[in-house]
């Protein structure tokens, strides 16, 4: 146990705080915490991020890669399913788990096959599990009033077949696009105690950010053809 311990680098105790976090969620969201369990989904996500850089800036540990998807399975495979499910009440059925049950398996295979084949690569085959996860988590987060179980089945299987498709999606790490998205994503976490409010109305917006980089590939090959005329 103290030789893991000594292997261990800063990149790898944020990536441990975005496991703790997911699992926070899932507890919490069983505990009627409805909208502060999806709030700790976004604040995984930026431990997710902040782990990535910190590993690029210093180096990262033997194990940091495994460790990273073993905590994207709990933050952004697990815990958006249960919150998507507490949240559904009454609108709970066998179809919507069916539905989750599928994003959940996309989501490990997708961790899996960038494990054995994608670290390193200019882009990400297949939509990110942490995309995924947001973007569940973001739709709960907007509020009672948008939440629709059918949409919510028709979203968790588009986003794991995604997952699970040869479709490449751009690595964001440039700051004119982490800064603006980092920002929003901090934002609506911080609102949350000030105001449920304006957290369901930057959920909305965080949630819209989200649904454009699922069809960014849309865009990119667009601008390929144009650029081949």
């Amino acid at each position: 146990m103290n030789i893991i311990i000594r292997t261990l680098k800063v990149a790898d105790l944020v990536t441990l705080l975005n496991s703790l976090l997911g699992l926070l969620a899932v507890i919490l969201v069983q505990n009627g915490f409805t909208y502060f369990a999806p709030v700790l989904i976004l604040a995984a996500a930026v431990a997710d991020g902040a782990d990535g850089y910190l590993s690029r800036l210093f180096s990262g540990s033997e194990i940091g890669a495994n460790l990273d998807s073993l905590a994207d399975v709990i933050s952004f495979g697990l815990a958006p399913v249960a919150i998507v499910y507490a949240a559904a009440g009454t609108e709970a059925s066998y179809l919507l788990l069916a539905a989750l049950c599928f994003y959940f398996f996309c989501g490990i295979l997708r961790l899996a096959r960038f494990n054995t084949a994608h670290q390193g690569l200019p882009s990400f085959k297949g939509l990110p599990i942490t995309a995924g996860g947001i973007i569940l988590s973001a739709y709960v987060l907007a509020g009672e009033r948008y939440f629709h179980s059918g949409l919510m089945i028709l979203l968790s299987f588009i986003i794991g077949l995604l997952m699970i498709s040869k479709v490449t999606y751009m690595k964001a790490r440039k700051p004119v696009h982490v800064g603006p998205v980092g920002l929003l994503f901090t934002i609506t976490v911080l609102s949350y105690p000030i105001n449920t409010e304006y957290t369901h109305t930057l959920a909305s917006l965080l949630m819209a950010v989200m649904m454009i980089y699922v069809i960014s590939p849309v865009f990119r090959r667009n601008g390929e053809r144009k650029v081949d005329a």
